[in-house]
């Protein structure tokens, strides 16, 4: 009979960051894939991989409530999920800093790879601003940190459209990780919900100005490109996310809330996978479906919605055998330089049982996406 290895073995073999997992994490990832995936239909699709100037013609609803909302949900949790990992990558290693750019740099390689066939995708822009704006912030403390984050988030979303304030967001999750915000989500129903009455106040604004045809000034104070980019749009699409993210958290507080971490905890768990996959199989959908004008926008709802489908069901059935995402496993691997445990077996959980400080699952993975 073998005996038995102590849990510190295990704890060597295994490359999972301990700790309590934040299950609204990766609530929100799985809800922010969802509105991520009908712009990325448009964007690829529709546009052909083109994103400058395309806003405009995107159907009305699809501007309002869709177009720059829920990335910023994304680059947020990333921000959030890296703080996290450096914290607790530093007690796994004396040199957190340097697995966190071979992270960045396996993420960076992942995301070149994936740009060929979808120009635009958010995962190099998530890498390069990682290693130049994250990896230099994580020095500063939680305060500072968050001063920083106002100051890239106000500038980039003057300068460059789009993608802009990605900085930014990436540095204000960082700060919320080291102020430990997200570990009090739970206790803070009250704040949540002062948020979300503000947020939606703003929102709501937003959309009736919109809708009513206002002459809205172009904010601006610094200049850019072409004169830069009107503060006021990026900052509508920030609010309205946080808005969502507000109201979600409010939701897995009632009767709701079971199944909607159900249905959305496992796809953010899987969320890179998720991401991959789907620019995969709504380019092989698009073609027979007729999908090719921004008129098609009932076709790509429900294009969205059976690929939300199957995603939802194979995160589901994967994650009750695995402990990680394909794409996850693979890019824990490179980050670690050594192979982590795909399928869990009994000495491990019954380690991980007796010793969860130093067996628990990562809380949340770096990015927007499990790690």
């Amino acid at each position: 009979m073998t005996p038995s290895r102590p849990a510190s073995d295990l704890a060597a073999a295994d490359v999972s960051t301990g700790g309590r997992r934040i299950h609204a994490l990766d609530t929100l990832r799985g809800f922010a894939l969802c509105g991520i995936l009908i712009i990325n239909i448009y964007q690829q699709v529709v546009f052909r991989g083109a994103a400058a100037g395309t806003a405009s013609q995107l159907p009305e609803a699809v501007q309002l409530l869709f177009h720059q909302r829920f990335y910023p949900i994304f680059s947020i949790l990333f921000g959030i999920g890296f703080g996290i990992f450096l914290r607790r990558a530093a007690t796994r290693t004396d040199r957190p800093r340097l697995v966190l750019a071979r992270r960045l740099g396996v993420l960076l390689l992942i995301g070149v790879v994936h740009f060929v066939v979808h120009p635009g995708e958010a995962l190099t822009a998530y890498a390069l601003a990682g290693l130049l704006f994250l990896l230099p912030l994580s020095y500063l403390g939680g305060r500072a940190a968050l001063v920083v984050a106002v100051l890239l988030l106000l500038a980039g979303a003057q300068v460059v459209n789009g993608f802009g304030p990605i900085p930014g967001l990436l540095a204000l999750g960082y700060a919320l990780a080291m102020l430990e915000v997200p570990a009090a989500l739970e206790r803070r129903t009250g704040r949540v919900a002062a948020g979300f009455v503000l947020l939606t106040a703003l929102s709501v604004g937003w959309i009736v100005l919109r809708l009513r045809g206002a002459e809205l000034p172009f904010v601006n104070l610094i200049g850019g490109p072409g004169g830069g980019v009107s503060l006021l749009p990026p900052l509508a699409g920030i609010a309205t996310g946080l808005a969502y993210c507000c109201g979600l958290l409010l939701l897995l507080r009632t009767p709701l809330g079971p199944a909607l971490t159900a249905v959305l905890a496992p796809m953010g768990r899987m969320a890179l996978t998720n991401y991959l996959s789907a620019t995969v199989l709504f380019l092989l959908a698009a073609g027979p479906l007729g999908i090719d004008s921004t008129g098609d926008l009932p076709r790509i709802v429900g294009l969205s919605i059976g690929i939300l489908i199957v995603q939802a069901v194979w995160s589901t059935l994967w994650l009750r055998s695995f402990r990680y995402g394909p794409a996850e496993w693979v890019w824990r691997c490179l980050t670690w330089w050594r192979r982590a445990p795909l399928v869990e077996n009994g000495e491990v959980a019954s380690a991980r049982k007796q010793d969860p400080d130093h067996l628990g699952e990562a809380a949340c993975r770096v990015g927007s996406c499990t790690g």
